[in-house]
Formats: structure tokens, sequence, C-alpha cells
């Protein structure tokens, strides 16, 4: 599992907060766990009324100083019904074409297309709200996506904080 503190994007224009990710060991430490791992397509799922764009938005920008070349990102968020089957073809395709993507989704309790979306990727992450999200949300979220599938969960800060530099993220298999 991958566990890693993170503050909540603050209100700062995107600009400056895309450079202040880059720039912030927390965001560092959680992109170099997951970077390395065994995915062409990574979907980050919240719990409950998180944002998942943001946490993808952050690792994104630490992946492209990291890099030196962008990752696809793809905002899953609103896809409906009708428009699933359009969209895991498209997540295929690219994913068949050697990109690296990284998936925004809603939580599984707010959309019901989130479980078939990352079904369809190598990997998923799980967005969790401190302080907000509970164990069972976790538990569930685990059984309903494959335990194979979840890489670990990425704490999100509710009070707004920045994350503490200190300590270290690990994965543990």
């Amino acid at each position: 599992m991958v566990t890693t503190a993170l503050a909540t994007a603050s209100l700062a224009p995107a600009a400056i907060r895309l450079r202040s990710y880059a720039e912030d060991p927390a965001w560092q430490r959680a992109w170099l766990n997951l970077e390395p791992e065994n995915w062409r397509s990574l979907a980050i799922v919240p719990t409950g009324d998180l944002c998942a764009l943001d946490v993808v938005h952050g690792l994104a920008s630490v992946a492209w100083q990291q890099r030196g070349t962008p990752l696809v990102i793809a905002d899953l968020r609103q896809i409906a019904l009708q428009s699933l089957a359009a969209a895991r073809a498209e997540l295929r395709r690219r994913s068949a074409g050697g990109e690296r993507i990284i998936i925004a989704v809603n939580s599984l309790e707010t959309n019901p297309t989130t479980a078939s979306l990352v079904r369809e990727v190598d990997k998923a992450v799980l967005c969790v709200y401190l302080g907000h999200t509970s164990r069972s949300q976790v538990k569930n979220a685990i059984r309903e996506l494959g335990a194979q599938r979840c890489l670990g969960s990425i704490v999100v800060r509710s009070n707004g904080l920045p994350p503490v530099a200190k300590g270290s993220s690990k994965i543990t298999k």
C-alpha cells in the first residue's frame, strides 16, 4: 500500500498551484512511490466528497518535472452510462499505444460508472479524506475494485494545511 499525506489544493491560480505541487516533498514522495509500479493507466479514486482531479494534477505536475514528458490526464468524473463504452475503448487504445494515463474519477458512491472504468485500468489508488473517510468506505472500495488492482491510498488532510514533509512513505506488498 502507498500511504502519503498530501495537502488539499489551495485556491491559488492553477499555474501557481501546479508549480507548488512539483516543489512539495510530499507530492514528490507520492509520485516517486507510484512511478516505478507496473502500470500504464492509473485511476485516482476518491472516497466520499473528495475531488480526485486535484490529486491527479498534483501527481502529473511532479511527473512532468521528474520525467520531462507529460502524462495523459483523463477527467472521467462525469462519464454517463451511455458514454462508458467509448471511454473504456479510448483508455484501452491509449494504454496499448504506450501512453501513461492518470485518470480522475468520482467516488464509487457518487457515479455508478466509476467501478467499471476502474476495472478497465491497470492500477488504482484510493484518496482517503483524513477525518472524513470511514474504514468501511475503504474496505468496500477495495472489495469492489479488487485488492490486486489497488496500489494503496493517498491520505489527503481535511484541514487544507500543507503536508508534514518528515516521515517516509512506503509501498508494502
